[in-house]
């Protein structure tokens, strides 16, 4: 009964608010195909808000997109300088193999 409740009390505004939370927990944790459909779904729940409350809305999500995009670029130069360790490791091992 309490979940129907919770669900009658959902608004367009707690919708976007609740996605964009579990979408920074998504990037937090670094499942970054899920980021990408919560981005796609976010876009569509954004147009469920009445025009007049949308402005606030945007300014959350903007807010919470630029923290998103900072812990991608960290996640990129993670990725990026494992790469560059796996190919140094290659290449050494080459190099031992060949001498």
């Amino acid at each position: 009964m309490v979940a129907s409740q919770a669900t009658m009390m959902e608004t367009p505004e707690s919708v976007v608010r609740e996605m964009t939370e579990h979408m920074e927990a998504l990037a937090d944790a670094g499942d970054w195909p899920e980021v990408e459909t919560m981005v796609v779904r976010l876009r569509g729940a954004l147009l469920n808000v009445p025009e007049s409350e949308r402005h606030a809305l945007l300014q959350l999500v903007k807010r919470s997109t630029d923290r998103i995009q900072v812990l991608a670029e960290s996640a990129r130069k993670e990725v990026t300088s494992r790469l560059s360790s796996i190919r140094r490791g290659r290449e050494a091992t080459e190099a031992y193999e060949h001498a």
